[in-house]
């Protein structure tokens, strides 16, 4: 059997199971601050992608395909039947590939921070990052996370773990990371998506503001998209105890709550 991803799985059997599929440059330490409100109701997988925490080293880029692999072969190794599939920033843009290729196991969409494709600025943006992560280490990638990604955020404990575990990890692991994602586009595979799906878009994301969010309702327009006020790009971390409740509500809004899905 193939190596799975590095995982972990919480909360109560038998209950809704959400998948959980972090941002670039995190890990599954990610969703903590959402698992312990999620965990009482919910049964929660967290895992770490290829390339990321104590997940497969990759050889090569991290593409979108190889993260839907991955994540298939996790989940048929746990054994939900169907689920409820939740990601923030890349992560998103990797839930809508997944849900794509595997419909019958998806209930549920959630997609925070999303973008719909790496555009041409912020491509040349990131494969600068990873050719300078790779000359000179971590620490030439902290200034634009800490000024893209926590934009409008206070400088507290919360930002400082996740710098310190962004600072902690192999270069030339987060740099295959970023190179398999500059020329992710999820357009095609909106057209593929049946289950409910909810958007949440921060106000303040300055890495994938909402025109993201907002064109992506234009190619699935049954989606619901709710903007956060002074949301910055890693919702789910920043703000738990919201976008848990948003996650809550949406999932009772679409029966998806009082039995596994």
């Amino acid at each position: 059997m193939a190596e799975l991803l590095h995982h972990s799985v919480s909360g109560l059997p038998g209950a809704p199971t959400l998948l959980l599929i972090h941002a670039m440059g995190a890990d599954s330490s990610f969703w903590d601050g959402c698992r312990a409100i999620w965990d009482a109701r919910f049964r929660t997988i967290a895992c770490d992608l290829r390339g990321a925490g104590r997940s497969l080293r990759p050889a090569a880029a991290v593409t979108p395909a190889s993260h839907v692999g991955d994540l298939e072969a996790l989940v048929a190794h746990l054994g939900p039947d169907r689920l409820v599939v939740v990601g923030c920033a890349v992560g998103a843009m990797t839930a809508v590939h997944y849900a794509a290729a595997h419909p019958e196991r998806v209930a549920g969409l959630v997609l925070s921070n999303p973008g719909i494709r790496t555009r041409e600025a912020a491509r040349e943006a990131l494969a600068q990052r990873a050719a300078a992560v790779r000359r000179d280490g971590m620490e030439a990638a902290v200034p634009p996370i800490v000024d893209g990604a926590f934009a409008g955020c206070p400088d507290d404990g919360v930002r400082a773990r996740f710098v310190d575990r962004f600072r902690a990890q192999d270069p030339t692991l987060y740099a295959a990371t970023i190179e398999g994602m500059l020329h992710a586009d999820v357009t095609a595979d909106l057209s593929e998506i049946r289950c409910p799906t909810l958007l949440v878009a921060g106000s303040m994301d300055r890495l994938l503001p909402p025109e993201h969010a907002e064109e992506i309702k234009a190619h699935l327009p049954s989606a619901e998209l709710t903007i956060v006020e002074g949301g910055a790009h890693f919702i789910p971390y920043q703000r738990p105890a919201e976008f848990a409740g948003l996650v809550e509500g949406f999932m009772a809004q679409h029966g998806l709550t009082s039995a596994a899905p």
